[in-house]
């Protein structure tokens, strides 16, 4: 059976997709090197994509890469498990496109933050991308996923999930959480709205 991971790589189409609309840029050659991506976790790590920034996306583990945990480690140093397995990843970035603003404003992973979030930050990226929920449609079909109707909720579930994962610099100290202290009041724009 074909890998979810190979179905993106075949499929140009997908794989371009996935780089101009969900910033995830996948790899050609995946990478067991993890030190010259300056992070390290306790087991095999095969790094599978980037993004603009420089941030990192990882498999961790031996076996199915279908049923393997993803990570993703940020170019500013934070890293956390971000998909049980990567058809969850997969589907939760297509589901919400700036799910790392999901992050930055969950008030250091509060559920109730990153809901009040939602709404803002779609409303963001249909400004950015009109035509995004054709795309996501698209790639729901192309590569028979689902789409997520609450990926705040999903999103967190995952990240609080057992097991956890330690990621660590090259020098050993382990790597900040990817849930950012900002809320929703933070951003003057959305706080505009709500007052």
């Amino acid at each position: 059976m074909v890998t979810l991971f190979k179905k993106m790589i075949d499929n140009s189409k997908v794989t371009e997709v996935l780089s101009d609309y969900f910033d995830f840029e996948l790899l050609g050659v995946s990478n067991y090197n993890t030190k010259s991506y300056y992070f390290k976790v306790e087991d095999t790590a095969k790094v599978i994509a980037q993004d603009a920034a420089g941030g990192t996306f990882a498999l961790v583990g031996n076996g199915d890469e279908d049923s393997l945990p993803i990570i993703y480690i940020s170019s500013e140093g934070r890293a956390w498990k971000v998909g049980r397995n990567i058809r969850e990843f997969i589907s939760l970035m297509v589901s919400c496109p700036n799910w790392k603003d999901l992050l930055k404003f969950s008030g250091n992973g509060q559920i109730s933050e990153m809901v009040k979030a939602l709404p803002f930050l779609k409303d963001e990226i249909l400004e950015d991308f009109p035509d995004i929920e054709d795309v996501k449609e698209t790639v729901k079909t192309e590569l028979s996923i689902d789409l997520i109707l609450d990926p705040a909720t999903a999103l967190y579930m995952t990240m609080i999930s057992e097991p956890k994962i330690t990621i660590s610099s090259n020098d050993g100290d382990e790597l900040e959480s990817l849930f950012h202290s900002f809320t929703v009041m933070d951003n003057p724009l959305w706080r505009n709205k709500i007052i």
